[in-house]
């Protein structure tokens, strides 16, 4: 990253775009958005959800300090990448679980630009669900993190390091009229680099109503804090797999969702990074479809 030259302008507008995403996500949610995890489908069912998304970044967070403030970056980065999540019921209050990923990155430099292609980390893994009711449900997870990413190219694609996720969910569902449900999930746990580096507590919440028979909509918070003891990298590091797992950042997203059928959803998302540290802040566009079976 270039020198740091603070603009104030760029801050004011984005601690505005924090105060009303944060307002919106009060009051938004999805049917379905929060219990997809915490509610065990039966076996031979479950729910995949394929989506693309649009990142674009040009700006960065202090390197030292969490915050709003954000600054030049000396590249550009963008990617589209195409993620699937999803879940599949085993039987016996099992349910397999997984988050696969692929992209393509591009960082343009003042003279140089860098693509890369191919697959990301790969996290898969299982669920056991503890109380299933139909107002609430909670479940606990092990997720295991693949390091099928390059880590040679440039940009990376991966982290290069096995990782490991034991992971409480929660969800919580109520109707509030004839018409209207209110949805709330969480999701939170730690991420454990297995070389001995960081370890990052993540977070995501999702809280959702339906607006209409056919529409839906929901706002999503997801936060990453890497524990105490990981300073952040200084540039003469030459270790760049184990600099990429030192960072936090708080994300917000909205959402709606249109029911097509029964089991088929379309999803239309924004996303952007409002806080961080020593990490690109960004933004994307979500565009998926959610399919139950």
């Amino acid at each position: 990253m270039g020198p740091l030259k603070a603009t104030s302008n760029a801050a004011t507008r984005r601690c505005r775009r924090t105060i009303q995403l944060s307002a919106f996500i009060l009051l938004a949610s999805v049917n379905g958005l929060a219990n997809a995890d915490a509610w065990i489908p039966a076996a031979g069912h479950g729910k995949v959800k394929p989506v693309i998304r649009w990142y674009e970044s040009d700006r960065a967070f202090s390197p030292t300090e969490y915050g709003t403030q954000t600054y030049p970056s000396s590249s550009h980065v963008t990617e589209i990448q195409l993620k699937v999540t999803g879940n599949h019921g085993l039987g016996r209050g099992w349910a397999l679980q997984y988050d696969l990923r692929a992209a393509k990155v591009r960082k343009a430099k003042k003279h140089n630009t860098y693509n890369s292609s191919g697959l990301e980390d790969q996290t898969v893994g299982l669920a056991y669900g503890l109380r299933q009711t139909q107002s609430f449900a909670d479940a606990v997870a092990f997720n295991v993190v693949f390091p099928t990413g390059s880590t040679s190219s440039n940009p990376q694609l991966g982290v290069g390091e096995y990782a490991i996720e034991p992971d409480y969910q929660m969800g919580i569902t109520h109707r509030y009229n004839n018409h209207h449900r209110l949805t709330v999930g969480l999701t939170v746990g730690p991420r454990i680099f297995l070389d001995g580096g960081a370890t990052q507590l993540r977070t995501t919440l999702g809280i959702g109503t339906n607006v209409s028979p056919k529409f839906s909509i929901y706002g999503s918070v997801f936060y990453v804090h890497t524990g105490s003891g990981y300073s952040p990298p200084n540039a003469s590091s030459t270790n760049l797999v184990n600099t990429s797992e030192i960072y936090n950042l708080l994300r917000l997203g909205v959402a709606m969702q249109y029911r097509l059928s029964k089991n088929i959803r379309p999803v239309l998302g924004y996303e952007v990074d409002v806080a961080g540290r020593d990490i690109h802040a960004g933004h994307r566009i979500v565009l998926g479809l959610s399919w139950r079976y």
